[in-house]
């Protein structure tokens, strides 16, 4: 019978179905049927059960929130980063990851920015539009610098999410949340212990401490240093610019050092790009004056002379690690927050010289 009026209804018109003709097909009202693809309650089961049968084999094309309750998902999710510009290239990367990941099971990925303050009162934080809507999306997956805040403003939408965790800038009010990480001290101190194997013993660490995830790269590295028994020299004052220029201002320090370091361990290759240039500018040639080592490999650790040597952050990796932790957590709602942890390596290339 339903095969019977639903043949019917599309050789009669051309148009789309409209939810009308769904009300027809099923013998209910409009208002049924809306109650239906909107989940409320006092529908009864059986009827609801009708009316979605008729919904699935009419032709009906439902909105987004229709759609979400027939396949119980949408079927999206959306990758938000924010405070970053767009798009940061390590972030495009990790999106890079997310998007394969998601592709290979049908799934789509959005992607949507926002800035705002650390100083902003959660609920006037903006939301993209696609967030204001529900059923647009499953849920979120967080990149860029994160604040306290926004995840306070991302609780109160009751959206799963799951947060690439080493750009969050945290606080003692921070609840436990699903995270997708890598171990930056463990990563640095590897890095600096290699230095040290190459004979190096006066290592200088460079980098803004301001963010947690330089802080965690220099605990690495003075952990270290330590167990070598070996002299700290960090250079790790606030500045306000970007990294590379916040390489070449700590290199006249460097430079200035007595004694002089024989190597450098930078935050991350952006700085380490501002040291070699600003190095070069000076005289100074790497490696045979100073041997110098980054963080994240970065394309600028390919455009140095020579290469950098630097640690490899697998970005595609956290991007598929991300949507797979979503996945679960939309399988799972409700179950314990979990932190994962994504292995990195020490690539080495040309900007280190070994002692004698």
């Amino acid at each position: 019978m339903l095969g019977q009026r639903d043949s019917e209804v599309r050789r009669g018109s051309p148009k789309p179905i409209t939810i009308r003709d769904v009300a027809r097909l099923a013998g209910v009202g409009v208002g049924t049927v809306s109650r239906v693809l909107n989940g409320g309650a006092k529908v009864n089961p059986l009827t609801r059960d009708w009316v979605l049968a008729v919904i699935r084999h009419s032709g009906f094309r439902p909105n987004a929130g229709a759609r979400r309750i027939l396949r119980h998902r949408a079927g999206m999710v959306c990758f938000l980063l924010s405070n970053r510009d767009f798009l940061h290239s390590f972030h495009a990367r990790i999106l890079q990851g997310v998007e394969n990941y998601a592709s290979a099971l049908k799934q789509h990925v959005v992607f949507a920015a926002l800035h705002y303050s650390e100083k902003t009162p959660p609920e006037s934080i903006p939301l993209p539009p696609i967030l204001e809507e529900r059923g647009w999306v499953d849920g979120l997956i967080l990149a860029g610098t994160i604040y306290p805040n926004f995840l306070e403003r991302v609780r109160a939408i009751h959206l799963p999410y799951v947060v690439f965790g080493n750009n969050v800038i945290a606080d003692g009010r921070l609840r436990s949340f699903d995270q997708v990480c890598f171990d930056g001290a463990k990563a640095e101190a590897e890095a600096t212990r290699y230095l040290i194997e190459q004979g190096h013993r006066l290592i200088a660490f460079v980098g803004d401490v301001s963010y947690p995830w330089m802080r965690d790269r220099e605990k690495g590295y003075l952990s270290a240093m330590r167990a070598a028994n070996l002299p700290p020299l960090s250079f790790t004052e606030s500045h306000g610019g970007g990294f590379r220029e916040y390489g070449e201002r700590m290199t006249a320090r460097i430079i200035a050092a007595v004694p002089r370091p024989t190597a450098v361990v930078a935050g991350n290759d952006e700085v380490a790009y501002g040291l070699w240039q600003a190095l070069a500018r000076a005289g100074v040639r790497v490696p045979e004056q100073i041997s110098l080592v980054g963080f994240d490999d970065r394309e600028e650790a390919l455009l140095t002379d020579p290469t950098l040597t630097t640690v490899r952050v697998h970005k595609e990796e956290i991007g598929r690690a991300l949507m797979k932790l979503l996945l679960e957590k939309l399988r799972q709602p409700g179950a314990r927050a979990v932190k994962r942890l994504v292995r990195t390596e020490l690539v080495v290339r040309n900007s280190v010289r070994r002692l004698e």
